[in-house]
């Protein structure tokens, strides 16, 4: 029996690249980008609601800009009524990895809210696509 010994080679250095790429992709996995909205709602216009932005991955963030609307209806039928964008001060605002940054709607700023309100948050992330997350209702 003649043993064909780079066949033997190749498919050892298959197995070992697979097993040396696990790692690498695991970590790929989880620094890729994640962003996590949150929300505490109270019906005191005093203490206010609370918004919760988590940047879960593992390299910064700048949010850009952002925008807070109802959304009623369903599709091909919705329409969004925009209720709240910041002032220049939130603007460009860096997010740490694993850090969180809290938005309060007190006094003028505070808004209804409720489980027939449909509340969603635009998010303007430099180097991305806007993304739309639902915060309540």
């Amino acid at each position: 029996m003649d043993i064909d010994w780079s066949l033997i080679i190749a498919v050892w250095g298959a197995v070992l690249s697979t097993l040396l790429a696990i790692p690498k992709l695991r970590e790929a996995w989880s620094n890729r980008f994640q962003i996590d909205v949150t929300h505490v709602f109270r019906s005191d216009a005093r203490i206010g609601n609370e918004i919760h932005i988590r940047n879960l991955s593992g390299k910064p963030i700048i949010l850009e800009y952002l925008e807070l609307y109802y959304q009623e209806g369903s599709w091909p039928r919705t329409t969004k009524r925009y209720f709240w964008s910041p002032e220049d001060s939130l603007l460009n605002l860096r997010i740490e990895p694993t850090d969180n940054k809290l938005l309060t709607f007190s006094e003028a700023d505070h808004f209804s809210w409720g489980k027939e309100q449909k509340i969603f948050m635009k998010l303007y992330i430099v180097g991305r696509r806007a993304i739309v997350k639902r915060v309540g209702g």
